[in-house]
């Protein structure tokens, strides 16, 4: 076989399993291994920023080039038109019937099936260290009231990466907000006011910190310099692999009694460039296929105790997960769906422009730069 054929037959995968707290790239490269020496076709994954991968899809349709697969979080099934994405074929789902239509629909956008969901979860919740609480706290008031003490220790009661704008989402939601209405960004709202100042004063009094989310949040909350962590369900197997008996899982904390609701999501494979029409696109599908095996979706259970979308495996792990693990998939139960509307690239963006500033600016200054973004976004 010469090498122009060789590449012709090499299926490409682009995903942001990037964070040293996120160990699902080991079974992705696993089973890309396995794959390709299966079936005789070289699957070549490439880990990429979220950032950089988000921008490199958006910009298919404009540079005409890009991979033929991606591992992405749902709400990025919103960029069909721009990365030109395909449609799953209603076939498909016959070839691989262990997943129900709601998991399917999580990457549904404008009535369009353009995702293939692998994974479940993405959700938020509260990681504690148990030598510092022996039970995860219920409520914000519960962290206040010990916050003087362990901040006396130099211990950071709770912290989160604030310049995250997914991490954000429960502090507004514990105010009645939610970042979209009527299929249209809702950022400059009492609701969103309410957040931000809520945040900007629980930072400022020091019992709420701010880390970069992949190395100094998780790397003090494991050395015991942090209380707890509001994360997400991805870093799980690392924290656990570290931290052992010393790790719990609690929902959010309540805020003024009411529930802080994270987003959920699915993330699964999209196919940019129109890549199943393709003379490839039998080959797409069957690696497709694979992931969603029993024995591949078995991998991310146990290997890296990812939430599996196959219905079967994911009874298998309720029932003989740790009380701990359990508590982690339970949480997904209360959590909201992500939005996949293309518009929520926007949301992002705008979200992370106002805090950028959260320690600077004013919290109705903070409205006004991200309905400025909005605004700046939907006149391009």
């Amino acid at each position: 076989m010469d090498k122009q054929t060789v590449q012709q037959q090499q299926l490409n995968i682009w995903h942001e399993f990037d964070g040293k707290g996120d160990t699902s790239i080991e079974v992705l490269e696993q089973l890309c291994r396995q794959y390709s020496s299966e079936f005789g076709v070289p699957v070549i994954p490439k880990v990429m920023n979220i950032s950089i991968l988000t921008a490199g899809l958006q910009q298919v349709k404009t540079a005409g080039a890009g991979p033929q697969m991606a591992l992405v979080p749902a709400d990025m099934a919103g960029y069909g038109e721009a990365a030109m994405y395909s449609e799953i074929p209603e076939k498909f789902w016959s070839m691989s019937g262990s997943t129900d239509k709601d998991i399917r629909y999580s990457m549904r956008s404008s009535d369009r099936q353009y995702g293939i969901p692998i994974l479940k979860g993405n959700h938020l919740v509260l990681y504690c260290n148990s030598e510092i609480y022996p039970e995860a706290p219920a409520s914000w008031e519960a962290i206040e009231q010990q916050a003087e003490e362990l901040m006396a220790k130099g211990i950071v009661p709770v912290a989160s990466d604030l310049a995250d704008p997914y991490c954000f989402i429960p502090f507004l939601t514990a105010f009645g907000g939610w970042p979209l209405k009527d299929g249209k960004p809702d950022l400059s709202t009492p609701e969103m006011e309410a957040a931000l100042r809520f945040v900007q004063r629980q930072t400022a009094q020091g019992v709420l910190g701010s880390f970069h989310g992949s190395t100094e949040l998780l790397d003090r909350f494991i050395a015991g310099e942090i209380g707890a962590i509001i994360c997400g369900e991805w870093i799980y197997n690392y924290l656990d692999l570290h931290m052992r008996d010393r790790l719990l899982v609690g929902a959010l904390p309540t805020i003024i009694g009411n529930p802080a609701v994270s987003m959920a999501s699915s993330i699964g494979l999209v196919f940019p460039q129109n890549s199943l029409e393709s003379e490839q696109a039998d080959e797409l599908l069957s690696f497709a296929a694979y992931l969603l095996s029993e024995s591949s979706q078995r991998e991310w259970a146990e290997r890296v105790q990812r939430i599996p979308v196959h219905t079967g495996v994911l009874e298998d792990i309720r029932v003989t997960a740790s009380p701990v693990r359990a508590k982690l998939i339970s949480c997904l139960e209360s959590a909201r769906n992500m939005p996949i509307e293309p518009v929520m690239r926007d949301v992002w963006d705008a979200i992370s422009a106002g805090l950028k500033h959260l320690s600077q600016e004013d919290a109705a200054r903070l409205l006004v730069l991200m309905e400025e973004h909005v605004s700046s976004s939907s006149n391009q």
